[in-house]
Formats: C-alpha cells, sequence, structure tokens
C-alpha cells in the first residue's frame, strides 16, 4: 500500500482489499471525496494516516479514543462518537472504562488499527491524558490556548512562549504543537504516578499564578466573562476529557493538521493551520517527528518532585556494565514503560531474543534462545536476567564486543500487554504488539528458568503458505544516483523461496510448487539461527570457474530417480539475497538494506549455502561480471520495499544481451533436413499476466536439442490457437498448452511487437 492510493484506485471498485501491518483491511468508497474544496479523498487520507503511522501510533497506544467522523465528507454532516460500531473486527482493541461502562472506547496500536478508524472517515482522533495501563493517572496533561477571534497568531505565540517559560520554571518539558483549529496546544509529559484531580489541582495553580502576572489570559469558560481574554484551556485535563491527537487532521477546510513541532519553528508559524496534509507528510519525510523523544521528558508533577528517586532494582543491571564504554541506557529515566514491552533480536555469544515486560517502572526481563513460539503445544526456554531501566524499551544498535551482552540488538516488536495472573511460579499475559498478539503463559522451573508456550493466537501461520517472489524491471545502464543502489550478481540458476519451519526446509519454485524432494543437499542444511524465516534465493550449478551452468540446474530440477547421484555429479548452490519473514514478524516493508542486516544476522553460510553478495560499487561490478561472461548484474533500491508476487522497478537487471523470457505455444513443420524435427517455435510473452504474441524462433539450436524439445513438446496436450492475430504457417502448426518456457535473443522489437532476428538460448518447464 503506498502514498499515491488515490490513482492506483481510482479504477477499482468500491472495496479493495489490503493490507497493513500484517493485517488484513477491506477499504471502501476510496473515491468519496472527504475534503470537497481541495478534492482530497478518502484514499489520500487514507495514504496520510498510513505514512505518519509511525510517528502518530506511539501518541495514541492503548489511549481510549473519542472519533470525530465525517461520513459525508467536511462541510457535510458530521459526529461524534465514543462507542465502537456494531461491525468493529475482533482484532480492534477496545476497552470499558471504570467511570464509563456505557460506551466500548476503540483505543490504536498499530498501524492497521489506525487506517481501520481512517476508513471510517474518522478525521480527528481525539485522545485522553492517561493510558489503559494505568488508566487513572494521567502521563500528560494540556494547556489549550485559545484565542478570541480579534486576536492574531503573533499574540498567541507570545502566550505560548511565556507559559513555556512558566512550566519550565515549575520543571516541566513544555511541548507545543499547532491545534489545526485556532490556536497552540502546549503538552508537557508527566510520569503517570498521581490522580487526574490531584494533577488537576496543580495545573489550576500554576495557571492562577501566571495570570497574576498575564492579565489578557483568563481560565473562564463562558465567552462573556472572557471579555476578549486568552482562555487557558486546562479542562480537558479532566478524567475522560480529550484533546485532539498529534498528527491528527483537523475536519476543516484546507486539510490541516494538528503538528507537532520544535519550539523554534513553532514560534515562526503564521497560523494555527500552518500545516495541511500534504505539508505534515512531507515534514516528516524531510525532518522525522520533532515529539520522537516525548516519553523519555516526562516529570513528577511539580508538587512532588522530590519524589523522583533512583530505582534501586536496577543494581544488578548497573554493575554488569561498564557506561563509559557502552551506549545503553545508564539509569531509570523517568519515563511510563507500565504495560507496555519490547522484544529484541540480540546477537551476542548466541543469537537470541529479550522479551521485556514492563512493571514497577523497569522491565522485567528474560532471554529465550529459541524465541517466543508461534504455535501452541510449543514449549520454549525462557532464562530471568536482571531488571532493565525503562529507556531500554527502545535500545537498539551495537553493545562494544567486549562488553556483556555485546553484539547488535533489533528491536523485534513492541506494544502494550495486559496481565491475566501474576503469582512466583507462573504468569500469564496478553501482548498487543505490532506483529505478535497473542496470550503466553510462563512456567518457573527452577531458579531463574522459565517455560513458555502459546496459549492462544491470531497469528496467521505464512509457513506453509505459497509466497511468489518479487519481479524485477529491466534497465541498459547504471543509474545517475548511484548510491542509493547497491549491486548484486545477477545469479542465471532456477528462483526459489526457502521456508525455514522449526527442523524443515521447504524449497518453493518460482510458481509456488514444493520441490524440496530435488535438492536434498539444501534441506539437510543447518544454515539458519532462527526457528522460522523465509527467504528469496537463487539454486545454481557452478562450473569449474564458479560461473552458473543453466542446464545443469535445469537437469537437477527434472531429475527423476537416484537424486543421491545428481547431487554427487551436479551439486547445487544456494545464494540467499533476501529474507521476507523471521518468527512471525513479516520483513517487507522494511527497507532493502535493513532487511539484509537482518538476514546476515539470522543466517550460517558455508559450502553449499551462500550469501549474495551486496556492492557499493556498480562500475566495478559491472565490469567484473562482463569480464567473467556472467549473465548481467541486479540493481536494487536500499530503501526499496519488498512487493510480493509483483514487479517493481526498485529493483532492476541489467543483461549484456538483450533478451526476453516467453512461453512456447506452438511448432511449426519442419522441412528439408528438419523434416522429422520441427521448422520454429511460436512465441508469447507474458505481460502484466496477459499473454501476448510476439513471433517465432527458428535458430540457436542443433539437431539433438531439436529431438529433446519435439519429444517434450508432443507430450503436451494439443489446443486450440490461444490468440486470435493471424500468423504466418497456421496451416503447418501444432499448437500446445502453454507448460515450457525459454529465453531469447534478439535485436529489437518490430513496429508490431513481433522480435527481430530471435536466438534461442536455453528452455524450462513452468515447475
Amino acid at each position: 500500500m503506498r502514498a499515491n492510493l488515490r490513482s492506483k484506485w481510482h479504477l477499482m471498485s468500491k472495496s479493495v482489499f489490503t493490507e497493513v501491518a500484517g493485517q488484513k483491511l477491506k477499504l471502501s468508497n476510496l473515491e468519496k471525496s472527504l475534503y470537497p474544496t481541495m478534492n482530497i479523498s478518502k484514499a489520500e487520507v487514507i495514504a496520510y494516516y498510513l505514512a505518519v503511522a509511525a510517528h502518530m501510533v506511539p501518541h495514541l497506544q492503548g489511549r481510549p479514543l473519542t472519533l470525530i467522523r465525517f461520513p459525508d465528507g467536511v462541510g457535510g454532516k458530521f459526529f461524534y462518537t465514543k462507542n465502537k460500531p456494531s461491525w468493529t473486527p475482533d482484532w480492534m482493541p477496545s476497552c470499558v472504562l471504570p467511570w464509563d461502562e456505557e460506551n466500548d472506547y476503540l483505543f490504536v496500536n498499530d498501524a492497521a488499527h489506525l487506517i481501520w478508524l481512517a476508513n471510517l472517515a474518522a478525521l480527528e482522533l481525539h485522545t485522553m491524558n492517561s493510558t489503559m495501563s494505568n488508566i487513572n493517572q494521567p502521563n500528560q496533561f494540556i494547556v489549550d490556548l485559545d484565542p478570541p477571534e480579534n486576536w492574531n497568531f503573533e499574540d498567541v505565540k507570545s502566550i505560548a512562549d511565556k507559559m513555556k517559560t512558566h512550566l519550565e520554571e515549575h520543571g516541566y518539558q513544555a511541548l507545543g504543537k499547532l491545534s489545526g483549529g485556532k490556536g497552540i496546544h502546549i503538552t508537557v509529559p508527566i510520569l503517570p504516578k498521581w490522580p487526574y484531580a490531584e494533577v488537576m489541582k496543580g495545573i489550576k495553580s500554576m495557571m492562577k499564578s501566571f495570570i497574576s502576572n498575564n492579565k489578557d489570559c483568563t481560565l473562564f469558560m463562558h465567552k462573556e466573562k472572557r471579555k476578549g481574554k486568552m482562555l487557558l484551556d486546562i479542562y480537558r485535563n479532566h478524567q475522560g476529557n480529550t484533546t485532539v491527537a498529534p498528527f491528527s487532521l483537523r475536519g476543516k477546510v484546507g486539510a490541516p493538521v494538528s503538528m507537532p513541532l520544535p519550539w523554534s519553528e513553532l514560534m515562526e508559524s503564521e497560523s494555527a493551520q500552518d500545516y495541511s496534509l500534504s505539508k505534515a507528510k512531507a515534514y516528516l519525510e524531510e525532518k522525522g517527528n520533532p515529539w520522537a523523544n516525548f516519553t523519555e521528558l516526562a516529570a513528577p508533577i511539580h508538587t512532588h518532585q522530590e519524589a523522583a528517586v533512583p530505582n534501586t532494582k536496577l543494581e544488578k543491571y548497573q554493575a554488569k556494565r561498564d557506561f563509559d564504554k557502552t551506549n545503553e541506557p545508564e539509569s531509570n529515566a523517568s519515563i511510563d514503560v507500565n504495560g507496555q514491552f519490547v522484544i529484541q533480536l540480540h546477537d551476542a555469544t548466541n543469537l537470541h531474543y529479550d522479551l521485556r515486560l514492563g512493571q514497577d517502572g523497569v522491565l522485567k526481563s528474560w532471554a529465550i534462545p529459541k524465541g517466543l513460539p508461534i504455535r501452541e503445544g510449543v514449549k520454549r526456554l525462557a532464562i530471568q536476567t536482571e531488571d532493565h531501566p525503562a529507556k531500554y524499551i527502545d535500545f537498539s544498535g551495537t553493545i562494544p564486543k567486549d562488553e556483556y551482552g555485546g553484539g547488535e540488538m533489533w528491536i523485534f516488536d513492541t506494544g502494550s500487554f495486559a496481565w491475566k495472573k501474576q503469582s512466583q511460579k507462573q504468569l500469564k499475559f496478553v501482548l498487543k504488539g505490532n506483529y505478535l498478539k497473542a496470550e503466553y503463559n510462563m512456567y518457573n522451573t527452577k531458579e531463574n528458568q522459565w517455560i513458555i508456550e502459546l496459549s492462544n493466537s491470531k497469528f496467521i501461520d505464512p509457513y506453509q503458505n505459497v509466497i511468489l517472489p518479487m519481479l524485477a524491471g529491466v534497465r541498459k545502464t547504471l543509474p545517475s544516483k548511484a548510491n542509493e543502489y547497491l549491486y548484486e550478481i545477477k545469479w542465471d540458476g532456477i528462483r526459489v523461496m526457502i521456508f525455514k519451519d522449526g527442523d524443515v526446509v521447504r524449497i518453493q519454485s518460482r510458481s509456488g510448487r514444493d520441490i524440496s524432494d530435488k535438492f536434498p543437499e539444501i534441506t539437510s542444511t543447518e544454515f539458519c539461527r532462527v526457528q522460522h524465516a523465509i527467504f528469496d534465493a537463487e539454486l545454481v550449478c557452478l562450473d569449474e570457474k564458479g560461473r552458473p551452468v543453466f542446464a545443469d540446474i535445469i537437469s537437477r530440477m527434472h531429475r527423476i530417480g537416484n537424486i543421491k547421484s545428481a547431487v554427487k555429479s551436479k551439486p547445487v548452490y544456494l545464494y540467499i539475497f533476501d529474507c521476507l519473514q523471521i518468527d512471525a514478524k513479516p520483513l517487507t516493508s522494511l527497507p532493502f538494506i535493513e532487511r539484509r542486516d537482518v538476514m546476515k544476522a539470522i543466517l550460517k553460510y558455508g559450502n553449499l549455502v551462500r550469501e549474495s553478495q551486496i556492492f557499493e560499487d556498480g562500475h566495478q561490478i559491472l565490469e567484473a561480471a562482463k569480464a567473467n561472461d556472467l549473465e548481467g548484474i541486479m540493481v536494487k533500491s536500499k530503501k526499496a520495499n519488498y512487493h510480493i508476487g509483483s514487479r517493481s522497478e526498485a529493483w532492476q537487471k541489467i543483461k549484456f544481451r538483450q533478451t526476453m523470457e516467453c512461453v512456447i505455444v506452438g511448432y511449426t513443420q519442419g522441412q528439408g533436413d528438419r523434416a522429422n524435427l520441427f521448422g520454429a517455435l511460436h512465441l508469447m510473452e507474458v505481460e502484466e499476466n496477459m499473454l501476448k504474441y510476439v513471433g517465432k524462433v527458428g535458430t540457436g539450436f542443433d539437431h539433438k536439442m531439436m529431438r529433446v524439445i519435439l519429444d517434450q513438446l508432443k507430450a503436451l496436450k494439443e489446443v486450440t490457437k490461444p490468440f486470435k492475430d493471424n500468423v504466418g504457417e497456421e496451416n503447418k502448426t501444432t499448437w500446445v498448452e502453454a507448460r515450457y518456457y525459454c529465453e531469447i535473443q534478439y535485436a529489437s522489437l518490430t513496429s508490431n511487437g513481433t522480435l527481430r532476428e530471435p536466438v534461442f538460448l536455453k528452455m524450462w518447464e513452468e515447475d
């Protein structure tokens, strides 16, 4: 799914199906105009929320929502809603609040949840100041600067700057955002330790002292009592009240955004509606999220700031690390991690996963060598380690080699969790992450050793499915922006998908057929360090100089009987170049360069299983490929996502000869010394899932090869001509089912799209 949804979908039906964050979604009425004066469709609104999801979701996670829906677009009827619709799918998270049992509030934990709301035309998302993990204690408060009609925006900014100073004098970090309406919202992250009433009491006291020095401000809500003064709207900090979320659209003409900004840029803004949908997205793409460190800035409320004391639970953690060498967080920063979890993939002495659950201000931690189980009935060892500081919730990077836990660490998944049971010997909890949505049980067996098992999951198992590979475009020269690409050898072999599922390795051909039995030397090789993974790769046979021999790999592919002999006479090598998934986490939405990093961490290369190396210098590898008489090279964008089963210009191949892959649909009667063979092969090209006739080929093979080809074609079922165009020698042609493919070299295409000077290179069966 991409940001140009409107252009992609405008010819499609009223409903389309897509996948976001591993969740299948039905999107409807995508052409409907939600901002009529700007001709912004629902598709563009969905595309916006998808583009900003990574920045927006952290500010939505676990927070009950009030939605403002605009089913008829801005200017039409709209309505507020707290209760989830009756048709809400069961994967959308919701909650009933202790003080409001009549409504079942929705909340957002990942991009799929956000896009489902966008499909409802919920343009505005308003959040509470607390999360479900600690619903009675807010972790932020908001001062909404609401100016009267006669104020200009420079006056609003002046008050905002004074308010920021006032809050900082009370020990807070003040963050600002344009409201997308008339004023400025100042948001203050706090520790979730105090009830709403106590927080509100402290805020009101601060505002009264501010007003004593700024007589043009007031706390009176009623317009007649305001008397043209700026309203310091603090009343949205009462329990159950909401404020429009960061990065939310507003249901106003112009598609303005409630836009967080660095304070300096906020002070340069000309209006509370400075940022439209497109401008906000462009800003984030260029500069990133200005509130990325929001949770790290949380402070105690000013009436209890002396309550911030060191966390003694972290003494073991501190003792094991030299913080002059490691970049791990040194102390327990004032952030709220209760009810949050992170799973990290850790390539230390041994590759393993670290599960961390936020409780009592720290992260309870377990090392799980084989990862969390993704199927019921599977039990895994989990070794409890020392508590980690709250800031470890988003830690990734390189721990120095000689330090404790030295090696690479990646964030595998993160989100919220809820306890179902806690005791010294048994834990039950539910994870609601971006990828893992499952319930787990843990049992203590002895000392720090636990067993973890899956008890319930909505995981969609991909390891028995057919997954079709991403296809590449064609180019003739190296790209001009060479530093945006990586380069590989184009292997002349069989494209395969490799499924690692526990102890079983399955090899799937390009068309989806299981060909594992043909290559036992690969399926019996231990090359993967995680339990479940899906790779994109090429199987090749090599000559004595290390060059691919296509005929040999095809011979192995179609070998019947005595596979052991073929393993010795024509050994195969697996060159892996991409990784689509590990342990239930899809990687396809990650940039190519990041997928490669994960791939290298989880693979153990050897003689038979090899990395398809990537190179920074395209000219060097191109010349090397030419010098070694190889087929060509691959050009791959560093930032490219993986597009399953479709062709993308993000991957392109440069061949040293102009070739085309065609399907053989018939053959003509031979004459002269070919009387017992055939004259030429009729060819069609597969283009956008359609077959297009491209002519005949009659050169490139000797009599021996022609006999083999003819025997194979005669064994096929005869059919009627598979296209309408009139072509030569139809009365001398036998049409056959399209089962065999061939590669053709040609000089150019004629004006009617047929091959000029075609030469047969090789043939293979559609497997």
